[in-house]
């Protein structure tokens, strides 16, 4: 047997594949690999073997977020209706790949992060970082898988990724020119957005164009997932075979949201992967009540509140009638969120939303691990499988709230230094322009 080079013993431990300890357990690494899962009967580890020990904490698989935008976290910038539209005009792919950086160490530190997948970037910068981590430039970063720049509409939501593709064959090269240049999976626009000239209430690709996507990128094998609000781009994506749906919102025409039993019906039976991203929209609610505590909130202020709190109610109403019919295969992901780290709020609205905090957990880590194809390596506490685990303080299972308490992260076997979460603060990462020298008083300058 390899020999052990690092022990893990906490008060609980949640493996993810059926498995739960709630008085006394360890964790056996050897390298960067799982040796052994013990409950409170554990054999004496050998002299030397470096132990951490969390009396009152839970031991989980490595967290994992289906659903990022490394290149954004870029706080109050993203308020408004221009949010996007601001800080891609301002700033350059240099600065947003470092700011890329920035937000995996946030997420990995602050919320135990160790697998996330990208879902939209402009130009190369998902690339480009995963050209770095493969480099070995950054020691315990989380795994990436990048779709790269997402798939759109000519002037669809995140046009200014620079991947616009109208009719199917342009579809088609679209998926190959992605795959050429490394995209794990293929994300697809398949709606409206956040972009502030698209409109949310209308598919934007027509079903025949979002098939030839799904079948160039399966013949590539590569998975495909598509962020659809309305109603009609959800039913187009169930049609075309699309393997994940991101928000499924069921946006009409007229703005009301009208949850299709039929759709959803379709959307279990044919085993799409759900991801709600269940969490956008509700710091900035949030934070408007708080302000409407303080003052009267102006009318644009309202009506943003107003926005923000449908947003909310619809998107957990969607997911627990789906959770009530039958569907099982949720993903976590937080979205273009406004700082990285914030990601233990998702799992606790999903849990208000209808699902148990098993199942909660199942979404953040064993059903984000199969959706991204890696569950042979990652996803459950098992012998052989990477050593990628997360503790938190307390007990997940009585409280999911628990999970936003994070104690220690431990990547591919390596205890990351939690202390380092100070090297990467939040903040809005915009440049600071230098000031121009002082310019001499006119009156002194005398000959």
């Amino acid at each position: 047997m390899t020999a052990t080079s690092l022990i893990i013993r906490a008060r609980g431990l949640f493996d993810a594949a059926g498995g739960e300890h709630s008085r006394g357990a360890s964790l056996w690494i050897a390298g960067d690999r799982i040796q052994a899962v013990y409950g409170a009967e554990a054999p004496a580890a050998a002299p030397g073997v470096p132990v951490l020990d969390f009396p009152d904490g839970t031991i989980l698989p490595g967290l994992m977020d289906s659903h990022v935008h490394l290149t954004f976290g870029t706080a109050h910038r993203m308020n408004g209706p221009k949010s996007y539209d601001y800080v891609v005009e301002e700033d350059s792919d240099a600065l947003m790949l470092q700011r890329c950086v920035r937000n995996g160490y946030l997420h990995l530190l602050q919320s135990g992060i160790t697998t996330m997948r990208d879902l939209g970037a402009r130009g190369r910068t998902t690339f480009d970082l995963k050209e770095g981590i493969s480099a070995g430039l950054f020691r315990g970063f989380p795994t990436v898988h990048a779709s790269g720049r997402s798939i759109t509409i000519t002037g669809g939501h995140f046009y200014f990724c620079g991947e616009e593709a109208d009719g199917p064959e342009q579809c088609r090269l679209a998926v190959r020119r992605l795959v050429k240049e490394g995209a794990d999976f293929i994300k697809v626009m398949g709606s409206g957005g956040g972009t502030y000239i698209t409109d949310n209430r209308r598919a934007s690709f027509t079903l025949e164009e979002m098939r030839a996507i799904v079948d160039e990128s399966h013949r590539h094998g590569k998975a495909t997932t598509t962020h659809s609000i309305a109603t009609e781009s959800i039913a187009n994506a169930v049609e075309a075979g699309f393997d994940c749906i991101e928000h499924y919102e069921f946006v009409e025409l007229d703005y009301t949201r009208k949850f299709d039993p039929a759709i959803g019906a379709r959307m279990i039976e044919r085993g799409v992967w759900l991801s709600p991203t269940i969490q956008t929209g509700y710091r900035q609610m949030e934070r408007l009540r708080e302000l409407k505590e303080q003052r009267p909130l102006t009318p644009d202020e309202e009506e943003s509140l107003k926005y923000f709190t449908w947003k909310q109610e619809g998107q957990r109403y969607v997911t627990g009638r789906l959770h009530e019919m039958g569907a099982r295969k949720f993903l976590i992901g937080t979205d273009a969120i406004q700082e990285f780290g914030d990601y233990a709020i998702g799992l606790e609205l999903i849990v208000q939303a209808g699902l148990s905090t098993r199942e909660a957990l199942l979404s953040a880590t064993r059903n984000c691990a199969e959706a991204f194809g890696i569950l042979d390596e990652v996803g459950t506490l098992q012998p052989g499988k990477l050593a990628d685990v997360t503790i938190v303080r307390g007990d997940p299972i009585a409280d999911i709230a628990a999970t936003g308490n994070v104690l220690q992260v431990v990547k591919a076997g390596y205890p990351l230094p939690m202390g380092a979460l100070a090297l990467f603060p939040h903040g809005p990462g915009a440049v600071v322009p230098p000031k121009r020298p002082r310019r001499p008083d006119p009156q002194v300058l005398r000959t």
